[in-house]
């Protein structure tokens, strides 16, 4: 028989990813056909993190797709709080389906943040170009910026191959968000799927050189260099954290009950997919040169993309 129950995420207590995280355990294991009537409580003071809310419209959608019936409202709503408004403009009500009628006119946003928004295959490269170009009109040095060129891509396309237990490209889907803080100098990017996870993904595969790895040994190895499931090179996790090691920022990685923090294994609430978390801090430089080698092609490959996709920074804005 279906059951039906009653869960609140208030974020009167909610103000780091496990947080969230142990947040989300007040809700059992559903089955097909049951029903979860989820009340948001976004009341309160201080600023919500766009990642916070994209974990949670993750999380949403994940029961959904397994059949779950979610109903979803908002308590303690007061609708010209700060909060209600930025969880408005980067589509939080959207995605979720509550209508809301805006209060404020909406500014352009290219350039400094990217709504909550979802990607596969149709959509990968303009979500990686956005993301790029709030990199770049940001003070990100161009050392740095190409590594991420490389690596981004590499983390938004490890979504599209590994997150479903196919192996076919384009089977996975996920979601994304980034935003610029000009007070911290930092940019806040947060890519997650609700996929089969690293340990599977990299166990799964017929041709696999790591079947024997248990979850937490896959999700602390994944940032080694050469660490695949056989098909790729398993190399864009491991720039990613070399890069976020020099720039002094966070790499995050959840998956399963593992929690890999700037390489340090610990155990966490289970998150079903993968959590790739980047802090990047714009005023600390990395010579692209300490990751790839001073011999390396990267730089090329990304002066060709800058100017195919940008012309002249200088008259961007």
């Amino acid at each position: 028989m279906p059951h039906q129950i009653a869960a609140l995420i208030d974020f009167n207590h909610i103000s780091s990813q496990q947080d969230l995280l142990e947040a989300f355990t007040q809700i059992p294991n559903l089955k097909p056909g049951d029903k979860l009537e989820l009340q948001v409580d976004l009341n309160g003071t201080g600023f919500i993190y766009p990642d916070l809310l994209l974990l949670l419209v993750a999380r949403i959608e994940c029961l959904k797709r397994n059949g779950i019936e979610v109903i979803c409202s908002m308590v303690n709503f007061n609708r010209n709080s700060s909060r209600v408004n930025y969880a408005s403009r980067i589509n939080f009500f959207e995605v979720l389906g509550i209508e809301l009628e805006e209060g404020f006119t909406r500014r352009d946003r290219e350039g400094r943040f990217i709504e909550i928004s979802e990607f596969n295959e149709t959509n990968i490269n303009t979500v990686f170009e956005e993301i790029m170009r709030i990199l770049i009109v940001n003070g990100v040095n161009e050392d740095m910026l190409t590594v991420l060129n490389f690596c981004l891509y590499e983390v938004l396309d490890n979504t599209l191959n590994h997150s479903s237990p196919e192996f076919r490209y384009g089977a996975g889907k996920g979601f994304v968000v980034a935003q610029f803080f000009p007070t911290s100098q930092e940019i806040r990017i947060i890519i997650a799927d609700t996929g089969q996870g690293i340990h599977a993904a990299l166990i799964g595969h017929p041709k696999s050189r790591f079947i024997d790895l248990s979850e937490p040994e896959a999700v602390s190895r994944c940032i080694e260099r050469g660490v695949t499931n056989s098909l790729r090179l398993g190399f864009g996790l491991w720039a990613t954290s070399e890069m976020m090691s020099k720039n002094k920022g966070d790499f995050i990685i959840y998956s399963g009950n593992s929690c890999l923090r700037n390489g340090t294994l610990s155990e966490t609430p289970k998150w079903n997919g993968t959590i790739n978390y980047l802090r990047i801090n714009t005023n600390i430089p990395v010579d692209h040169k300490e990751i790839f080698g001073k011999d390396s092609d990267q730089l090329d490959i990304f002066q060709e993309f800058k100017e195919s996709q940008f012309g002249n920074l200088e008259n961007l804005w």
